[in-house]
């Protein structure tokens, strides 16, 4: 396809790879202010047990130590995402290991830690809930003993007559999968630095997703108005979703600098991290599928229940994902779920790329492949039959304006049967199979009638160089690189003359954050409608000084030219000049609030929430050493519809992130715990995949031009996680006839599933 742009579609590097590469970034960690302490919290050692008594006598007298606080110096004001059910420090228990209890500032981190080990805390133990299911019981303890049941929010959500529908199928299978904890990992932790100004304001430096959404956390936390909180953001070294919403220590923080006086940084240990960062849900799904002999797939019925862990922040939203998006993947006739989150004392869950749609899809994308060779079909056939198309509206309301499901099996199928290696190999003790598996997700995410858009602000300087606001963060995705490109398309200018501005919500226009892959869609949106409107003020106020018609005059490489006569003409730096510095006093500035064309959700979780929705779909094949069931990725094949490509080597980048951290997830990641207790604390025993473990990939990239996003684009950032471990799994039963339903998929599950297929076997 020609592509006719100047910045949209190419590869551009990043606008701030220099700073990074060069260590001239400023992290969160790289700030230091004078008379600035170091804080660190004490945390719950035990996962379920009740505080006796907290003695910090013996903290307060240390050398150094300016600050400690304990519950009763906080407010006591509840938080959370939807469910508030946090404080900030534990005030008559501790309800998972890493729960906080105290925090204290000093001079310097060796003081502030000795402090922490000088608390006395006495404990009477509890019960540990630590199943699912138990917890589900009338009999079992109480995490939260305010509420009758460890329940702690349940969806009922049917489309159709399921059981009519059931009944007349020519089959009907049914099957359990369940998925795992697995950490963020991103390359720095999280943290903050507070300081309380002069005139009683709060300013927070931290590397949030949603800086606005954070402020408003933050002030409901201490009990102020949101406009006395200012939240900074500095480079943000990853998140993956683990950092959309504050955590207890950003308001703990803020309490110790209140008490001390004096900025306080606090910057979490891995081991914390591991300990306390918002991992991904872990469910038990049941589901049922109703097909037809020509593999037409009729109905589906799940029912889910979710570990909500010992408090709620995205958990709720999460497992309503789980609950109604694969629904929307194909066009069955009836769908059914019933789904139930349940608190536990474990580590909190959360958002954590893929948002839940990874978790059900692994289970639906394995279930339909299974389903179909049991009835003799090719599974994608299957799913390219049955796949959701342009034009469709799905059974939970979703108008799909543009879709390339179907060309992204075909493509994932094509590439991925190519070049494969023998089946077996050393004798059959190497066997190798290839599986594909798809997958959909938002662009946007509109709760109810909610506004779900974005703001943008362009302002042109007198020099004629562009500064571009925006409320949404770039973690590390490539945001501000998108955001100059269609500024610098829309407007004609060089894109080393565009400065994308740090986030503060003191200055940057609202966004909602960085999350439901909406940042090029919604933001995005947001930059072009406002550099639309500054080009507006451009080309009108060049017809006045040129003397000729607007509409025979354009921009291009910052010269604003008279199509008849490219010797008229003027440059953007004088022309901003003749408008700025004279008594003409054109602001050329903009500031534009995008909301875009959706319904949002109704009480019935019915309507279309999402601005646009994406497609794709990956081809894995797989080798197994039958000896030892280890299972290695060969090659992936990501085919992605991204809408319109707006920076390929964002868009390849993401597709190899996303490759690598399913294959984590799928294979490698786990969170353990025994009887509640974490053991997977540090990256010593916490298995992480490295370069060695790297596949072959190749992005195809399927290109549908969206009718609402800028220049056609849609969201890449959580897609190219979501089918990587179905079509792992997937892989594995064509290479060795045993089908793993339970994330991780280790050596050991594969190895007894062939123990077991052989005894079987010679039976």
């Amino acid at each position: 396809m020609k592509n006719d742009c100047s910045y949209i579609g190419c590869k551009q590097d990043f606008i701030d790879a220099k700073e990074k590469v060069t260590g001239k970034a400023k992290y969160l960690d790289d700030m230091n202010f004078p008379g600035m302490l170091y804080a660190k919290i004490l945390r719950s050692p035990h996962p379920h047990a009740r505080i006796l008594s907290i003695d910090v006598s013996k903290a307060e007298g240390l050398s150094g130590v300016k600050a400690v606080i304990t519950a009763k110096d906080c407010p006591t004001n509840k938080f959370g995402m939807e469910i508030d059910d946090v404080t900030m420090l534990a005030i008559d228990k501790v309800r998972y290991v890493g729960d906080e209890i105290a925090a204290v500032a000093a001079d310097s981190e060796e003081a502030a830690e000795e402090a922490i080990k000088l608390i006395d805390v006495k404990y009477e133990l509890l019960d540990v809930v630590d199943d699912v299911e138990k917890a589900m019981l009338p009999e079992s303890a109480l995490v939260h003993e305010n509420i009758k049941s460890n329940i702690v929010k349940e969806y009922h959500i049917s489309r159709g007559n399921v059981d009519e529908d059931f009944s007349k199928c020519d089959y009907v299978f049914e099957s359990e999968f369940s998925t795992h904890r697995v950490s963020g990992c991103y390359m720095e932790p999280f943290g903050a630095v507070v300081k309380w100004e002069e005139n009683g304001r709060l300013t927070i430096w931290t590397g949030l997703q949603s800086v606005f959404q954070g402020r408003n956390e933050i002030a409901k936390a201490l009990g102020i108005e949101p406009s006395k909180v200012t939240v900074k953001s500095p480079y943000i070294g990853g998140a993956f979703g683990a950092k959309i919403w504050i955590r207890n220590f950003h308001p703990i923080v803020a309490v110790l600098a209140k008490k001390a006086d004096a900025p306080v940084k606090y910057v979490l240990t891995r081991e914390e991290e591991m300990l306390t960062t918002r991992p991904r849900v872990a469910p038990k799904i049941k589901i049922k599928l109703g097909m037809m002999k020509d593999g037409t797939l009729v109905c589906k019925e799940s029912k889910i229940i979710a570990d909500n862990g010992a408090y709620s922040w995205a958990a709720p939203k999460v497992l309503l994902n789980m609950s109604i998006r694969t629904d929307c993947l194909y066009r069955f006739k009836s769908t059914k779920t019933d789904s139930y989150l349940v608190y536990t004392n474990l580590i909190p869950t959360s958002g954590f790329r893929g948002y839940g749609n990874s978790q059900m899809h692994f289970a639906l994308e394995s279930f339909i492949d299974t389903c179909a060779r049991r009835i003799g079909l090719d599974p994608v056939d299957v799913k390219i039959k049955n796949a959701i198309r342009q034009g469709d509206c799905t059974l939970h309301g979703w108008k799909v304006r543009s879709c390339g499901l179907a060309e992204c099996l075909e493509k994932a199928r094509e590439y991925i049967e190519e070049d494969r290696l023998p089946k077996e190999g050393q004798n059959g003790r190497i066997r190798r199979g290839i599986g594909v598996a798809c997958m959909n997700h938002v662009s946007g995410n509109r709760g109810g009638d909610k506004f779900d858009g974005s703001s943008a602000m362009i302002r042109i300087h007198e020099d004629g160089k562009v500064f571009v606001f925006s409320g949404e963060s770039d973690m590390g995705q490539g945001a501000k690189t998108v955001f100059a490109q269609i500024a610098a398309e829309v407007l004609g200018v060089s894109i080393s003359d565009i400065t994308v501005m740090p986030l503060d919500t003191d200055v940057s226009p609202f966004g909602l954050g960085t999350y439901s892959s909406r940042v090029t869609t919604v933001g995005g949106k947001a930059v072009y409608l406002a550099a639309e409107k500054v080009k507006k003020q451009i080309m009108e106020f060049a017809s006045k000084i040129l003397g000729k018609s607007e509409d025979k005059l354009y921009i291009k490489n910052g010269n604003i030219v008279f199509t008849e006569d490219e010797s008229v003409n003027i440059t953007l730096k004088k022309l901003c000049q003749e408008g700025i510095r004279t008594r003409e006093a054109i602001p050329f500035t903009v500031y534009e609030t995008y909301d875009p064309p959706t319904e949002g959700a109704d009480a019935n979780f019915y309507g279309d929430y999402s601005s646009a929705y994406t497609y794709g779909a990956h081809g894995v094949e797989v080798e197994v050493d039958t000896l030892t069931g280890q299972v290695k990725v060969l090659r992936v094949i990501a085919a992605h519809d991204v809408g319109k490509v707006i920076n390929k080597n964002g868009v390849e980048g993401q597709i190899n992130g996303g490759v690598a951290q399913g294959i984590g997830w799928t294979l490698y990641e786990n969170m353990v715990f025994q009887d509640g207790k974490p053991l997977s604390n540090s990256l010593k025993n916490y298995i992480l995949m490295t370069i060695k473990d790297m596949p072959e990939i190749k992005s195809v990239i399927v290109e549908t031009n969206d009718p609402i996003g800028p220049f056609g684009a849609k969201g890449i950032g959580e897609p190219t996680l979501i089918p990587t471990a179905p079509a792992i799994a997937n892989a594995i039963e064509d290479a060795i006839g045993v089908r793993i339903k339970d994330l991780p998929i280790t050596s050991e599950k594969v190895f007894w599933a062939i123990k077991e297929k052989e005894e079987g076997d010679r039976q």
